[in-house]
């Protein structure tokens, strides 16, 4: 009888594993053909478009990167809470934070709109056609960041992922078939291209919704979201949008619009290598915190990811030096204009390898105490602009700025690392 239990647990187990496996697969297929069709859509933009006229539209995107935060932790909430209350098979109270998180953010979706269309029409006013378009695009991309981005969070099943995989992969055929009305549109183009796929795939993710619920801003639900997310949420910020808003600032007063119009295109590649490591943690998270909940160990949650993540971060390495080598030789022939941003190209592929290594961060996510995830994103934050500066007159300006940005994101990785070990040994004792 003995022997048939554990024959019957390790099958599940095994089913459990091909699910995972399963999950990440398709996920990781869908984002792939994305990530594809993406970066071959920007390798066309780029034929039609100069880095000026592409800098150009990413100043219109820098105050929604700053603004990101006013989902007030809602998503890291969720994030956080959906799986803590399922392993704790609490459904109704996954129900009652879905639905304030839900009122809140399509609140901030509208407010922010608002302002946005306030900018079109100042722009509109001042008879600045681009900055009427720019501003435009900002208003539907912004519904796409809060609204879509609480929808996001709620999709946190195996099955769920599939389906967002599916929405995602849709988004980006939308988005490259829309590549081949820049020719004849210009920078609009660009802002059309941008906007309607952002709008689409809010109305995607709103209709196959996982949580068919009323929106109700409830207070108490609404105050542990924020109480649980908002610590995580500002170092989730400071690491992801302010962190980004800061560098495509740093690289325009550095390198003007022509700086910025090539890092755009080197922040494309850089997505598109990101999105296996993305694709595995995004799997992972739901289920170490499921663990956590249910076992209460670091050591244990932390155990099914250290394996995964060094082979995943050996085979990133790989992909890059590959793809480091094969830049240097296709840019100069497929996108000339964009030959002199190579270097800087090359440089951000290696953000996936660092992408790939933070698996394990899920961890220090599950505990549900933000300060210990915090303390690397400062240590960070303050070797980010001290490497930038140190390294600008080697380098330049742009590439400083690149290699800074990788560094202090190596320097987060290695402190968070340190609390994982801190607390493990902790566990232990």
């Amino acid at each position: 009888m003995g022997f048939r239990a554990y024959l019957g647990s390790q099958k599940a187990k095994l089913t459990h594993n091909r699910q995972i496996l399963g999950s990440v697969a398709a996920l990781f297929g869908g984002n792939m053909s994305a990530s594809f069709l993406g970066a071959l859509g920007g390798l066309l933009v780029a034929r039609f478009l100069g880095p000026e006229v592409t800098g150009r539209y990413r100043i219109f995107t820098i105050p929604l990167m700053y603004m990101a935060f006013l989902h007030m932790g809602t998503f890291d909430g969720l994030w956080r809470q959906i799986p803590f209350y399922t392993g704790k098979n609490m459904p109704e109270k996954v129900e009652a934070l879905a639905s304030a998180a839900g009122a809140w953010n399509a609140l901030v979706s509208t407010a922010v709109s608002i302002g946005f269309l306030v900018c079109a029409g100042v722009a509109l006013v001042r008879g600045d056609y681009y900055g009427v378009a720019g501003w435009l695009s900002q208003v539907l991309c912004c519904w796409g960041v809060f609204y879509g981005g609480y929808l996001g969070a709620t999709y946190r099943t195996i099955h769920h992922f599939v389906a967002l995989a599916r929405v995602q992969l849709i988004q980006a055929v939308l988005n490259f078939g829309l590549v081949f009305i820049i020719p004849t549109l210009g920078f609009f183009g660009l802002c059309i291209r941008v906007a309607l796929p952002a709008l689409a795939g809010v109305g995607l993710l709103h209709r196959d919704r996982p949580l068919k619920i009323q929106y109700r801003l409830d207070r108490a639900a609404l105050k542990e979201l924020v109480s649980i997310g908002l610590p995580f949420s500002f170092w989730g910020s400071l690491y992801t949008s302010i962190w980004a808003a800061t560098e495509s600032a740093l690289m325009l007063a550095l390198g003007g619009l022509t700086g910025l119009g090539l890092f755009a295109v080197a922040s494309v590649m850089r997505d598109g290598m990101n999105v296996l490591p993305h694709s595995v943690y995004q799997v992972m998270t739901p289920r170490v915190v499921e663990a956590y909940a249910r076992e209460g160990s670091v050591r244990n949650a932390n155990g099914r990811s250290m394996l995964l993540t060094a082979g995943l971060t050996g085979v990133m390495v790989l992909i890059v030096l590959v793809c480091s080598f094969l830049l240097g030789r296709l840019v100069p022939l497929a996108i000339p204009k964009y030959a002199s941003g190579v270097p800087l190209m090359q440089v951000c592929l290696w953000f996936s390898v660092i992408q790939a290594a933070e698996l394990p961060f899920n961890t220090l996510f599950a505990t549900g105490r933000s300060w210990l995830y915090g303390r690397g994103v400062i240590i960070g934050l303050l070797v980010f602009p001290l490497a930038a500066y140190l390294l600008k007159p080697a380098v330049g300006g742009i590439l400083a700025v690149a290699l800074g940005s990788l560094l202090g994101r190596v320097a987060r990785t290695l402190v968070a690392y340190l609390e994982i070990a801190v607390l493990t040994r902790d566990e232990v004792a």
